[in-house]
């Protein structure tokens, strides 16, 4: 359990997680508050959803550490496909579901 939080990222999404949960109870609070006063429910407040956007930020931020080090994708090089599958009949067909899509005595 001590090395999940020793990592800035891991740090970082936690405090995301705690800033979204407060925004949720900031929310449940203000609606109690405005059933209370007898007034009607019309939005959240401004500063929530400030709130929201600082919380995303953080997890967002924090998840980008939890998959490793990030490392560039090495080029492969593509394999051409089999010149007997390629002159092969077999794998053409003009009756497809696509022709549904367009008919072909209709112009567009």
């Amino acid at each position: 359990a001590g090395e999940m939080l020793d990592n800035k990222y891991h740090w970082s999404a936690a405090a995301g997680f705690l800033v979204l949960f407060h925004a949720c109870y900031s929310v449940i609070a203000y609606r109690n508050d405005l059933k209370i006063a007898g007034d009607e429910f019309e939005g959240v407040p401004f500063l929530v959803l400030i709130e929201c956007a600082i919380g995303f930020g953080a997890c967002a931020w924090g998840s980008v550490g939890f998959a490793g080090e990030l490392v560039p994708i090495k080029a492969e090089p593509v394999e051409l496909p089999p010149v007997t599958m390629e002159k092969s009949d077999d794998f053409m067909t003009f009756r497809h579901r696509g022709r549904a899509l367009n008919p072909p005595g209709k112009l567009s």
